[in-house]
């Protein structure tokens, strides 16, 4: 049963979700994304959604691979108080707006480097159930955007839970997919509240899809991933996560290993619908795009998902 606070976080939430979508869709979205590996898989598919309604989109990645909302405030931090601290410009090689020439960015230059209609923040996946490691790194984030973008609309990207085999669940610890979404939406419910900001409720769209049976996870049954043959890896329709992948190890040995939190095609697909809903205020179902590894009834499945998830106020 839904705690009463939370009911009146989600509330609050949905109501700012609506005061935002009640805005006149904008012809170009200017996006700056303050997260992670998370944010580069929830906008992969954002250009191909905003070319296919005659649209445009400009993304600036400040992301920093596992970084928290802790992180990226440290690096803030150290700008602030020295701008020639070797911690100030994390976001490295990117790709001015203005100019296309590569360079180092703090997050107050990379936020002044172009008029950006929003930014986008998120927590850490593994730290995504737990509200209490928000603060005060989330405040200190926010300030720093309306500080130095004061003209973009700050949105909370709500991540995902991990999929299902993932060593987090099962043996035993009754810790499941459904129990850490309905944590983490709590968390991000709680973070997008307390700032007045609207989400962009990727997590539950992916708990959505993942109540379907298109979107169930079938991994080959008869895959021997006890010696997994080499170069091979097994059949696992209805995922959203990467899965199973051969990496080398410190050794340079050949290894199969799980990923069980990335987003696959179908799930950055997923998540770019979300987004383009939400920062578009326009129906993502119209728009035909079919990437590679994805077929055009499952693609307008997951966008009819991420519709769903979007008006489902």
């Amino acid at each position: 049963m839904l705690r009463r606070p939370f009911l009146r976080l989600l509330a609050l939430s949905a109501a700012l979700v609506l005061a935002g979508a009640a805005t006149a869709a904008p012809e170009t979205v200017k996006l700056l994304t303050v997260g992670n590996s998370f944010a580069y898989n929830a906008t992969e598919q954002l250009p191909a959604f905003a070319r296919a309604a005659g649209k445009t989109v400009h993304i600036f990645h400040a992301n920093l691979g596992g970084a928290s909302l802790e992180r990226h405030a440290t690096h803030l931090r150290a700008f602030e108080a020295n701008p020639d601290d070797p911690n100030a410009r994390p976001y490295t090689q990117r790709p001015d707006p203005k100019t296309g020439e590569k360079r180092d960015f703090s997050l107050p230059e990379a936020l002044a480097a172009d008029a950006w209609t929003h930014v986008t923040i998120q927590q850490s996946s593994p730290l995504s159930t737990k509200p209490e490691s928000h603060e005060p790194f989330a405040t200190e984030l926010v300030a720093a955007i309306r500080k130095y973008a004061p003209q973009a609309e700050i949105l909370v990207h709500q991540t995902w839970a991990y999929r299902d085999d993932h060593p987090w669940f099962g043996n035993g610890s009754g810790y499941t997919p459904a129990r850490m979404h309905a944590e983490l939406r709590e968390a991000y419910a709680q973070l997008a509240s307390s700032h007045g900001l609207r989400l962009l409720l990727v997590g539950e769209a992916f708990h959505a899809a993942r109540q379907t049976t298109a979107w169930t996870l079938r991994t080959d049954p008869d895959f021997d991933f006890a010696n997994p043959p080499a170069g091979r890896v097994p059949s696992e329709s209805g995922a959203l996560h990467l899965g199973w992948r051969w990496e080398r190890d410190a050794s340079g040995k050949p290894v199969l290993k799980l990923d069980g939190f990335h987003a696959n095609r179908a799930g950055c697909y997923l998540a770019g619908a979300v987004f383009f809903e939400g920062l578009f205020g326009s129906d993502v179902r119209p728009l035909a795009v079919t990437p590679d590894g994805l077929t055009p009834e499952q693609a307008a499945d997951l966008r009819r998902i991420a519709h769903e998830t979007a008006s489902a106020r």
